[in-house]
């Protein structure tokens, strides 16, 4: 039998906070760390969005802690319908000032060569700025305990090389961190299995959190990293119901 805590999954304990999911805080050691970014990877499909969204509303509705979605990826009216499908009124926290959506979808549109009035700029670089002023006009606007950023993989992606995407991931991962919030961040899975290329992103986060569509629509989740925490790295599955992800933190994964 489940203990209380699993069934919750949301309970939290000192230091951390309650990620609002069915049994993801089993595997996270009671939740997560307190003011650390934590890297949501993911391949399409698989409820990353989903994921962040749960541990905003959570935070909010039973914690009354603030929350900010930062959208590269689609629009507000998309996001706050999507979210109400799955029982998630976004809309109404908002209304309320409990809550904030940052549309930041023109970033990713910035074509390679931009121009800051008549003055030529790299168009790359010029959405990483725009970005980061967005955090913080968020944060000054709301002063939110938990952050998402959904998702980086269209800016981090325009540099190939690694030694040019490494600093543009670590400045994003800066600016959340100097928030003081909480914050998932989420991207693009690029390659799974045990040979698979480690992305810049994983090594600069505090934590990571890697979601697979398997065979025969099984999903699996696992911890690669949560520093300061002892957790369960095994792969666990996990499914995406009507009110949004269950995690069944003691079941094996046969993949």
């Amino acid at each position: 039998m489940a203990s209380r805590e699993e069934k919750s999954g949301s309970s939290g304990s000192a230091g951390k906070l309650g990620s609002g999911i069915q049994g993801l805080d089993v595997l996270l050691e009671g939740g997560f760390n307190a003011g650390r970014v934590v890297l949501v990877l993911g391949e399409p499909g698989t409820g990353k969005t989903i994921l962040c969204s749960q541990f905003l509303h959570y935070g909010v509705t039973q914690k009354d802690e603030k929350g900010v979605f930062i959208g590269i990826n689609e629009s507000k009216s998309r996001f706050l319908s999507e979210m109400l499908e799955l029982g998630m009124d976004f809309a109404k926290l908002e209304k309320d000032g409990k809550f904030a959506y940052v549309d930041a979808t023109e970033v990713r549109r910035i074509p390679e060569q931009a121009r800051v009035g008549r003055i030529p700029v790299g168009g790359r670089e010029l959405g990483i700025v725009n970005l980061m002023d967005l955090i913080q006009e968020a944060i000054e606007k709301v002063s939110p305990k938990r952050v998402v950023v959904d998702s980086i993989s269209d800016l981090i992606f325009r540099f190939p090389r690694i030694e040019e995407r490494r600093p543009v991931v670590l400045d994003i991962v800066e600016a959340l961190e100097a928030t003081g919030a909480t914050s998932l961040l989420t991207s693009e899975l690029l390659s799974t299995g045990e040979s698979r290329t480690l992305q810049p992103e994983e090594y600069l986060a505090e934590g990571v959190i890697i979601l697979r569509q398997l065979r025969k629509g099984i999903r699996g989740i696992q911890i690669l990293k949560m520093r300061g925490s002892k957790i369960d790295t095994r792969p666990r599955p996990y499914a995406i119901r009507d009110k949004g992800i269950e995690v069944y933190a003691t079941e094996e994964l046969y993949e």
